[in-house]
């Protein structure tokens, strides 16, 4: 089975930030943690690491240059054993993008619409880190805001795989050689 993967954080490099949001989606099972400290930052690596077992590979957003690298770092800080994660088929989709299709952009919002699909709330994800920052001064809203947009995006991310499956199959993409 596959899992597709999506992290919001406070911040674009894993040393000046932490994990915010981290969520998964395996067959129907969606997760999304938040991470207000570094200790819920370490239960929900571990949570990944669990869900990484009998995993056929990992699907991501811009995941090779962003979030796989990002949860490494934390990992590695937070002494939690994402190796896993590192030895598994991946296939990052915008990537692939980037190389098979030419699109006026490819943040996966915009990819999305072109398959004709749309998220339910408009969000962006620059907007995490002030969020954040809200949340977790007690704001709900603001921390609800975050795990709903991660939410979607895993949504958005699985369509949009769905749509190009028959092209792209659940190939690996970056790193490694074999096949998810």
């Amino acid at each position: 089975m596959l899992l597709y993967l999506d992290i919001e954080t406070s911040s674009k490099t894993a040393d000046e930030g932490s994990i915010v949001a981290l969520g998964m989606l395996k067959g129907e099972k969606l997760s999304v943690r938040f991470c207000a400290d570094e200790g819920e930052e370490r239960e929900a690596l571990e949570e990944l690491a669990k869900e990484l077992e009998g995993c056929e590979g990992v699907v991501t957003w811009y995941g090779s240059g962003f979030d796989l690298p990002f949860l490494t770092a934390r990992a590695l800080l937070l002494g939690v054993d994402l190796r896993k994660l590192l030895l598994l088929p991946s296939l990052d989709l915008y990537v692939w993008c980037k190389q098979h299709l030419l699109l006026s952009s490819y943040r996966l919002d915009s990819v999305a619409k072109f398959f004709g699909l749309s998220r339910k709330v408009e969000f962006e994800g620059r907007d995490v880190s002030t969020l954040f920052r809200l949340a977790k001064r007690g704001d709900p809203t603001s921390r609800e805001l975050i795990l709903q947009h991660c939410a979607e995006d895993l949504e958005l991310l699985r369509e949009v795989h769905k749509r190009m499956e028959q092209w792209v199959g659940h190939g690996r993409e970056t790193g490694g050689s074999e096949k998810a």
